[in-house]
């Protein structure tokens, strides 16, 4: 069972409505119950705390405590906004489990994010849903998040070549094909905030993977990532189009023009900051970003569609947390963010080859969401949020399975 998980996550994410959730809080109830059961029955070693664990575990409850923190202090607890957070934490019981199965069962996620990727673009060919702004997706996520989940797996396919053995010619095109599917799928999408990610994760790889290779090797792999970006450029008109509409925006909103994408998220971004002056430490409260936008509108700080736009979301998940829980939800955001990253950076010298790399491919997933976060709320919808928790879950247990089994040199065998 949790070999399959492990394998299979990521493309039932994008397969079934509803699936990347149901089955994340499915997996932390079987993982929660395994904890608490005797362990003549489950097998699982005793639970032993270690730092790891309890920083792990700390970070990802404080969105619920920040949350919760806010809305008391406010007198307005809304029980549907306790959702999301809550799911951060819901995900830590399977990362206890995860990070104390043996090797040979992590060893099925080698082709998880493959597959992944595979499937993002497999759907858009097949069953494409286009939207009311002229973009594809599936049929119940919209084109950014989804073009983002793509990109991001693209990602994790190809840096997972060579992950826990030295993969075959099949396996290597398979992870291959996964980086093109996932660059594919971004494209098609037109997520061009999540495009921000490439060059900042390419210079990541690049540091990391260039430590202790050949001078040939620090200069191939930059041509090479370089050559993949300016390849989507030329090849894609639908990149090159959305980048010029971030020109034609840009000019537009210096002439006074508001009401343009970007001219929408610049009015939003001010009025997030006007009301982190004035609101600064638990701020508005439950959905106060949301209920305060015609107030702005009605004194000409918004224009009606940036108002009406803004009871969507505020376009960025930062201000999201600032704006409704002040900096008390800042920090807790941050910590989501930060905790892990930190974890996987410490973990980059692990002395397990698969931990190591798992390391590398974590640290690369929580620096995409960083900035997927800056121009879209990532967590403003429970799917993205239950993948975000159980994908940390999932990349924290890799990188530090040894220290709980004991197996750091165990590979096995294909």
């Amino acid at each position: 069972m949790p070999a399959f998980f492990l394998l299979t996550y990521p493309a039932l994410t994008l397969l079934m409505h509803g699936g990347g959730s149901a089955i994340s809080i499915a997996a932390a109830g079987i993982s929660l119950a395994l904890l608490l059961s005797p362990k003549r029955w489950t097998g699982l070693a005793p639970l032993h705390w270690d730092h790891v664990d309890a920083r792990l575990c700390v970070a990802m409850a404080c969105p619920l405590a920040a949350v919760l923190i806010s809305e008391i202090s406010h007198a307005k607890v809304v029980p549907n906004t306790l959702d999301s957070p809550a799911r951060f934490l819901a995900a830590m019981p399977l990362f206890l489990v995860l990070r104390q199965l043996l090797p040979r069962t992590l060893a099925w996620s080698d082709l998880s994010f493959a597959l992944g990727a595979l499937t993002s673009l497999a759907i858009l060919l097949i069953a494409p849903q286009n939207t009311n702004i002229g973009r594809v997706s599936s049929s119940f996520l919209n084109p950014i998040h989804y073009g983002d989940i793509a990109l991001v797996l693209g990602a994790l396919s190809i840096l997972s070549l060579n992950w826990w053995r030295k993969d075959g010619l099949a396996v290597r095109v398979l992870k291959i094909a996964g980086l093109i599917a996932g660059l594919t799928a971004s494209v098609l999408t037109g997520s061009r905030g999540g495009w921000v990610a490439l060059p900042v994760v390419a210079v990541l790889i690049v540091y990391v993977r260039g430590r202790g290779k050949s001078r040939r090797w620090k200069v191939l792999l930059p041509i090479a990532i370089v050559a993949i970006l300016a390849g989507v450029f030329v090849f894609s008109s639908s990149a090159r189009d959305r980048v010029v509409d971030l020109s034609t925006d840009l000019t537009s909103y210096e002439h006074g023009q508001r009401d343009t994408s970007l001219g929408i998220r610049m009015q939003l971004y001010e009025t997030a900051l006007k009301i982190v002056e004035s609101h600064p430490l638990l701020g508005l409260g439950a959905h106060g970003f949301r209920d305060s936008m015609q107030s702005f509108a009605n004194a000409g700080m918004l224009t009606p569609l940036a108002a009406q736009n803004g009871k969507g979301e505020t376009h960025n998940q930062f201000f999201a947390y600032l704006t409704d829980y002040g900096i008390v939800g800042g920090l807790a955001l941050l910590s989501i963010y930060v905790v892990p990253g930190v974890l996987f950076w410490k973990r980059l010298s692990a002395p397990a080859g698969p931990a190591n790399r798992a390391a590398l491919m974590g640290l690369t997933f929580v620096v995409s969401f960083w900035i997927f976060g800056l121009t879209v709320e990532t967590f403003d919808l429970k799917m993205t949020v239950a993948f975000y928790a159980t994908m940390i879950a999932m990349l924290a247990a890799l990188a530090t399975y040894a220290d709980k089994t004991g197996n750091a040199a165990s590979v096995p065998p294909r």
